[in-house]
């Protein structure tokens, strides 16, 4: 029955070709995302270290920090690192009076991340010099994922790449937005652009941010701040370990430099969720955590929160009334922690 067609060989023809479409289709999948990833590392290694306006603001307040740092070379001192909850929260002024040693704001920005910050002061830091650190918690206790300010910086300072570890370039290659990588292929005049809320421009000679009175938050900030939702560091942080890893190698080059060394609580925004059993867990574990890396932490979390009202427009940046009210804490709670490192009068004072 030659006429009569074999149904079993029919079948397996389209077997085989179905199996062959869905090879070719891997295959076309494969080959596309390697021109893709091709092109896309293309196109950001063609940009890297090329400035963007992005870090305009942070050089330039770096520049004005690094010049009042400098001037005091060869003194003791006392250099608060940090973010911006510590270029906002604390007052260089009142806090040099009360301790006898003359003192520089060196906080701008937690975004850069935690291996930048620590390396854009560690040539500042000398022997005998007081180091207090307001850390943010996710520049303290990072988990390796990049923000966008971090990769931003990073792009204009590659070598900022070489220290970052495969989990964090692959998650900063996933995260990284088009139109940031071909910002760096656009020049820009920096007398051009506008002038906003940060920058050299709104630091005084000392590095403390100004212009922060309450009298000076706007209705649209007040609101914006009372929205905010309760950050998750409970979930994302309780049991992370890169943040303090790399913290610590940069704590015991400094300690064997000779500094002393203080981690303190930053002046953070309470809301209520603040004070469930999991977030209250997270806040108890933070001093064993960096005490165990070898440094000294004064006080505990909550003594850095503050009510919406001290606010001025992020759950980090204290209004200048509020700056007071911190520094005078965290002056008390330097000059009573018998750190050996203080004038013998300021620490006599706190006995």
């Amino acid at each position: 029955m030659s006429g009569v067609p074999n149904k079993g060989s029919h079948q397996s023809g389209l077997w085989l070709w179905s199996g062959f479409s869905a090879m070719r289709l891997i295959v076309a999948l494969l080959l596309g995302a390697f021109v893709w990833l091709t092109v896309w590392l293309g196109l950001i290694a063609g940009q890297l270290g090329k400035p963007h306006a992005d870090n305009l603001w942070v050089r330039e307040a770096y520049d004005l920090k690094r010049t009042a740092a400098e001037a005091l070379r060869g003194e003791r001192k006392v250099l608060l690192v940090g973010g911006s909850a510590t270029m906002f929260g604390v007052s260089s002024p009142q806090l040099s009076e009360a301790l006898g040693l003359p003192a520089v704001n060196l906080g701008v920005n937690a975004g850069l991340g935690t291996h930048e910050i620590p390396r854009q002061v560690d040539d500042l830091i000398e022997p005998g010099d007081l180091v207090v650190m307001p850390l943010e918690y996710r520049l303290l206790l990072w988990d390796g994922i990049p923000s966008y300010v971090t990769l931003s910086w990073a792009l204009e300072h590659p070598q900022a790449l070489l220290h970052w570890r495969w989990k964090t370039l692959l998650a900063g290659l996933w995260s990284l937005p088009l139109d940031r990588v071909l910002g760096g292929y656009q020049s820009f005049d920096p007398n051009q652009l506008p002038l906003g809320p940060y920058g050299a421009h709104r630091l005084d000679a000392l590095g403390d941010q100004v212009g922060t009175a309450g009298e000076l938050r706007s209705a649209a900030q007040l609101a914006a701040l009372m929205q905010l939702p309760p950050e998750q560091y409970d979930v994302l942080y309780q049991e992370s370990t890169l943040g303090l890893m790399v913290w610590e190698r940069w704590w015991q080059r400094w300690r064997t430099r000779g500094a002393c060394l203080v981690v303190v609580p930053p002046p953070f925004m309470f809301v209520s969720a603040y004070e469930t059993d999991r977030y209250s867990a997270f806040f108890d574990g933070v001093q064993h955590r960096v005490e165990e890396r070898g440094v000294r932490y004064l006080g505990h979390p909550k003594e850095g929160f503050f009510p919406v009202e001290a606010m001025f427009d992020t759950n980090y940046h204290l209004t200048a009334e509020s700056r007071v009210v911190y520094t005078r804490w965290l002056a008390g709670a330097l000059r009573s922690a018998d750190l050996g490192c203080l004038p013998g009068k300021a620490q006599e004072d706190a006995l």
